[in-house]
């Protein structure tokens, strides 16, 4: 429930987009089904081939951070080539005024 709370204080704030918060509330659901119903952790394990269901937890944290990590490399990449191709339209821009001013 303090991580709910916390998204959506971040949200009011205007410190979180949308978009990231529907990530971080599913997080949270996630998490407060698993401590309500802690058999899910040993029938996952089972379903999985896992012997210490706890482990579960650790797999499921390593898979989550990677998809964020691409996640965020891919829009660091989109960003990177959106402000390199902007910085090359301001340029030109300035080419142009100083040329017509000059």
């Amino acid at each position: 429930m303090a991580v709910a709370a916390f998204v959506f204080e971040l949200i009011r704030r205007r410190k979180l987009r949308e978009e990231y918060a529907l990530f971080w509330l599913a997080a949270s659901l996630i998490l407060l089904g698993l401590s309500f119903w802690r058999r899910s952790l040993d029938i996952v394990a089972r379903l999985i081939g896992v012997a210490y269901s706890p482990s579960v937890l650790l797999l499921a944290m390593i898979v989550v951070g990677f998809f964020l990590a691409m996640h965020y490399s891919i829009s660091l990449s989109r960003l990177s080539e959106q402000n390199k191709r902007l910085a090359q339209e301001l340029a030109l821009l300035k080419y142009e005024v100083d040329r017509l001013s000059g």
